[in-house]
């Protein structure tokens, strides 16, 4: 019974793995066959299918350096743009100097002899009329001079009086030629002395009010000194005030001695003074004489009309600029010397010159620029702008003078430049590979 059972379990074993063996290698051999089909179809397939050729890369077109915004954008970013206008108008340098004394009209005032000064008239900031006295001196030179004078108008009309008594004479004879002779030349001689003895005087600036009573009660005949006056008062003369102004220098002193090198004082005009500013080097080919200039004086608050008068031909070791002048009045005297002023120099507009508004302008690393509208192209939806180098020559508050680079008429954008200048840089740095600067 037992290996009955025993033999019934290993027979229906045996038929199950044979059984499964079969199913196995049936399966294996459909799969098998599935992916043979699918590897031929897809060898099939490329087979029959071409190789496409590559595709032709077409070269990036190089940048053309214009900014194009169309108009949608120009709105978001609030674009405006303004007209290039010709300058018509004086440019105005601005400049700044000082007040001073013409020196052209200023009195020195000074002995022409050696002299000791007995009395000073005036101080220093007086004010003084013509002909006022100011110094009293005393001198014997004077005294000599003014002797020596009289001596030779003695001997002149002496001389004088002889010629024309020996001048009738020689008509009829009665005296020889010689001696006639002798008679011309000793009147022209004392003639001569007497000349020179007057112009002496006249040097030493005696005014004639005070030659003419020298020369009276005398005569050829008289031997008296005291006809030839006093001499302590021959030594006295008044220096006085030859025009109008106010004393800006004094240094005499009353029982000093002086000689005719020293200046005793100095009289400045009132009616005028001088204005001085500076011009640098940069701005130097700009001034010339004859032009306007409008002085200012901040801590007055008062504006005078001017003219250029001088230019200097040379640049200030200290300052480093050009000295210019012009003359302005003072009527009344209220203007002082040394007073600091603002200046206004106005320049006629060169050929050439522009002027946008200040807002157009972009300064790079120093340099400045301008973006300019060119024009559309055909069927072209946006606006193109050139970025253009400018030079200014004058700057002020809300508008800047070109001189070069821009023409009348074109148009440049003021609000919105700044933006477009960061589209130029960008579109510069992608083209180039490099920085704008």
């Amino acid at each position: 019974m037992f290996w009955k059972r025993t033999l019934a379990i290993v027979v229906v074993a045996a038929l199950g793995g044979a059984v499964y063996l079969n199913v196995s290698k049936a399966q294996m051999k459909d799969a098998w066959k599935s992916l043979s089909k699918s590897a031929s179809a897809a060898t099939a397939g490329h087979a029959a299918e071409e190789p496409s050729p590559p595709k032709k890369i077409e070269p990036r077109r190089p940048w053309n350096g214009l900014v194009r915004v169309d108009k949608e954008m120009q709105e978001a970013i609030g674009l405006r743009m303004a007209t290039v206008e010709a300058q018509v108008k004086p440019l105005k340098l601005e400049l700044t100097g000082r007040t001073a004394y013409d020196t052209n009209t200023l009195t020195k005032i000074r002995p022409r002899f050696d002299t000791l000064v007995v009395e000073v008239r005036k101080l220093l900031g007086d004010r003084v009329m013509q002909g006022e006295p100011l110094v009293e001196l005393y001198s014997t030179e004077l005294a000599q001079a003014k002797s020596d004078f009289q001596v030779k108008y003695v001997q002149w009309q002496h001389d004088k009086k002889l010629y024309d008594l020996r001048q009738k004479l020689v008509q009829t004879g009665a005296i020889a030629n010689q001696l006639w002779v002798d008679t011309q030349n000793d009147e022209q001689k004392s003639r001569l002395d007497y000349t020179l003895a007057l112009d002496k005087l006249q040097v030493y600036e005696v005014p004639k009010e005070e030659i003419d009573p020298l020369l009276e009660r005398l005569s050829d005949k008289a031997i008296d000194t005291r006809h030839f006056g006093d001499v302590s008062q021959k030594a006295k003369m008044t220096l006085r005030a030859k025009s109008d102004g106010i004393v800006i220098e004094r240094e005499v002193v009353p029982g000093n001695f002086y000689d005719p090198s020293d200046v005793l004082m100095v009289i400045a005009p009132l009616d005028h003074l001088w204005v001085q500013v500076n011009v640098y080097e940069l701005d130097q080919d700009k001034v010339a004489v004859g032009q306007t200039i409008e002085i200012q004086f901040p801590y007055l608050k008062q504006k005078i009309l001017g003219v250029v008068q001088y230019v200097a031909n040379e640049v200030s070791k200290d300052t480093r600029a050009v000295k210019v002048r012009a003359t302005i009045p003072n009527e009344g005297g209220g203007l002082k010397s040394d007073m600091l002023v603002k200046a206004v120099l106005d320049i006629p507009p060169g050929p050439g010159l522009t002027s946008i508004p200040r807002l157009a302008m972009v300064a790079i690393d120093g340099e400045e620029y301008a973006f300019v509208k060119g024009s559309v192209p055909a069927g072209g939806d946006a606006d193109q702008f050139e970025r253009r180098s400018i030079v200014i020559t004058e700057e002020n508050h809300d508008r800047v003078i070109v001189k070069g680079g821009l023409k009348p008429g074109e148009q440049v954008v003021t609000n919105g430049s700044l933006i477009l200048s960061q589209l130029y840089e960008d579109l510069s740095t992608v083209a180039t590979g490099l920085p704008t600067r």
